[in-house]
């Protein structure tokens, strides 16, 4: 049975974790916490205490009271069961509200400072393995040093950590390309085959490229051709690069630096080691084999340094990492 709906309840909800499937979802509540119990049909819970709750009989999941306006209700975290869970609640008189529209503080009220709350929500934003330890460090970085100003926040290249950055790989056709994708994805993400033009449109994926998410993208081979499709996705292509963060020219033995290439590539890299050639090949950045994956490694390190570069990495001052921190870096506990 579903308890009385009370005239008004004056607590707001939304999803901390992505609409997309997970194993746990974080419905975070503040407001009047005891009206919500009551709605909810359950024994008030104390500050700092947890309970096993089960919802209309959707879904059982922790029940967490942070602090006096805030409790967190953590379920399975399927798109359905969470859609379920949210329209019992508003049946309620919870009002669901887009989280972008609270402070940090609000969203995270576990954290002492405005700092701790952002590095949080950082935490969940973020793919990037090398960004675990470095935004732990934030908030003690941000209290020993606190930021003069935050205006080179988007110049920043630790913003990769974050924003996963757009990677293209372009070349001649038939040098490898695919191959390449293919090997840094460890799977079978871009079709392969010894055919030039095999790539007829852009390819893409997000990967770990040593500690750092990316998205890499397969452009099509640069040539001239009478295929209006071969035609229309090598045009798209110039926006790829233009928009690039990082460009990677391949070539091999036999296929050199495009002439058409509309920007100087960042990394050139020569693929096919495993062929010999007395021809002379244009100066390289390092030398791969996609096909067997030598050197792939080294790559992509060379790939990560490029765009966040070691000694940024080592860099112990603290980081304007969201963009609500405050010029100030403002340390105060949270109040609302």
């Amino acid at each position: 049975m579903i308890p009385s709906k009370p005239d008004h309840l004056e607590c707001r909800a939304w999803w901390a974790t992505a609409p997309l499937p997970g194993a746990i979802g974080i419905c975070h509540m503040k407001g009047r916490l005891e009206a919500m119990f009551e709605a909810l049909g359950i024994d008030p819970l104390e500050v700092g205490a947890t309970r096993v709750l089960e919802i209309a009989g959707i879904d059982e999941g922790v029940l967490a009271r942070p602090a006096e306006d805030s409790a967190l209700f953590m379920p399975h975290g399927g798109p359905r069961v969470r859609q379920l869970i949210s329209r019992h609640l508003e049946k309620l008189g919870l009002r669901f509200i887009d989280p972008a529209d609270t402070d940090p503080r609000t969203r995270w009220p576990e954290a002492d400072t405005l700092v701790e709350a952002c590095m949080l929500e950082a935490l969940c934003a973020t793919e990037s393995p090398r960004a675990i330890d470095l935004l732990l460090a934030q908030p003690r970085r941000h209290r020993d040093n606190p930021l003069e100003s935050s205006d080179d926040r988007g110049s920043d290249p630790r913003r990769h950590l974050i924003d996963p950055p757009l990677v293209v790989i372009t070349g001649r056709p038939n040098v490898g390309k695919s191959t390449l994708l293919n090997r840094l994805a460890a799977t079978e993400v871009a079709i392969t085959a010894d055919l030039e033009g095999t790539t007829r449109d852009a390819v893409a994926a997000r990967l770990i490229i040593d500690g750092m998410a990316c998205d890499v993208i397969d452009l099509p081979g640069l040539r001239e051709s009478d295929d209006p499709i071969e035609r229309r996705a090598i045009m798209l292509s110039s926006r790829f690069l233009e928009e690039s963060d990082l460009l990677i020219t391949l070539v091999d033995h036999e296929r050199g630096v495009p002439e058409s290439l509309e920007r100087t590539p960042d990394l050139i890299i020569r693929n096919k080691s495993d062929l010999q050639s007395s021809r002379p090949g244009p100066k390289t950045d390092h030398e791969i084999c996609a096909k067997t994956g030598e050197g792939i490694e080294r790559l992509a390190m060379l790939m990560r340094q490029a765009l966040v570069p070691d000694e940024i990495l080592k860099n112990e001052d603290p980081w304007s990492f969201h963009p609500e921190l405050e010029r100030d870096g403002d340390q105060s506990p949270t109040i609302e």
